[in-house]
């Protein structure tokens, strides 16, 4: 952990600029705080008018509207000696984009500290604003302690869930189509259908949702998403992090060093898989019990496993 002076980034930014004063403000109708652009043009050094200062921005969030993130560009009412006018502003987000980007001397002096400040963290673990308000390091205290309860919370949570046989997969020299073999397994296990029969046969429970209205969509609605977990239920979620544990557990048993191959996961993700599926068949139709015991290989075996799993789950 370090303790460093963090001035807000508009102070900061105001200090790379000292001859120049930038008006800011904070919009409550886009709650962000905003910078007159033609401040930070003249800040930055850049030659050309504001219009053209802003035209990558202004295209940029053409671009991105879609993905409902915050505003780059826009126009605020500031107070200015003639009384308040309506200018061109740069939300919050719009100046870190800019400034990122820009070859600009005063930008890549920003960049630097930005970078040094990352360094600090990677190297750290975290920063503590050592210039931040007394009541709010106050309140830091238990946030922080809440914080890494979380994190250790979640790397629990990790070894049971499809993280951590993703980056298996991955390790083993997997692509997607081994990853959608072990998964497929695993739901018609658990299941008794697909990834695809879950998102098709199942409304959508959890996921991304968008932030504003946007093209008939409401702020709040869920976005529509291609991962099978965000359709699963609450129970069927507990299920599934239970699978995911039996079969890192017989993992980490097999293989405690952390090497394994491909054929090592797939084995163990059938095994959980095959197991779980006869003794749900032997509960509900056992004369229809497929017993997994030919000696065929791996590959046949899970296209054959496969092949008769979603035929049970049409």
């Amino acid at each position: 952990m370090s303790t460093v002076q963090l001035p807000s980034i508009f102070r900061a930014i105001q200090e790379i600029f000292p001859g120049t004063p930038l008006r800011m403000g904070f919009s409550t109708r886009e709650q962000a705080s905003f910078m007159a652009a033609a401040d930070l043009r003249k800040g930055v050094g850049y030659k050309a008018n504001t219009e053209a200062f802003v035209r990558a921005l202004v295209e940029t969030q053409a671009k991105e509207a879609g993905n409902s993130r915050p505003l780059y560009v826009g126009e605020e009412v500031i107070q200015t000696p003639g009384g308040p006018q309506t200018m061109k502003v740069i939300y919050k987000r719009g100046v870190f984009h800019l400034l990122m980007l820009s070859r600009l001397p005063k930008a890549v002096e920003f960049r630097d500290q930005i970078f040094d400040l990352l360094e600090e963290v990677e190297r750290e673990g975290f920063v503590i604003n050592a210039s931040a308000p007394v009541e709010q390091l106050k309140a830091m205290k238990p946030r922080i302690e809440r914080d890494i309860d979380e994190l250790l919370e979640a790397r629990l949570q990790e070894k049971k869930d499809y993280r951590s046989i993703v980056r298996a997969v991955k390790e083993a020299g997997g692509y997607d189509r081994d990853f959608a073999d072990v998964q497929n397994i695993i739901y018609l296990g658990l299941f008794g259908m697909t990834a695809k029969t879950v998102r098709d046969r199942q409304p959508q429970v959890s996921g991304e949702r968008y932030k504003r209205d946007y093209q008939g969509k409401k702020a709040g609605e869920l976005r529509p998403s291609r991962s099978a977990k965000d359709y699963l239920t609450e129970e069927q979620l507990k299920t599934l992090d239970n699978g995911v544990l039996f079969i890192t557990s017989k993992l980490a048993l097999r293989h405690p060093d952390g090497l394994m191959t491909l054929d090592d996961i797939k084995s163990a993700a059938m095994e959980v898989g095959a197991e779980l599926l006869i003794s749900r068949a032997r509960l509900t139709e056992p004369a229809n019990v497929v017993e997994l015991s030919s000696p065929l290989d791996l590959r046949t075996r899970i296209e054959a496993l496969r092949t008769k799993l979603q035929k049970g789950a049409a």
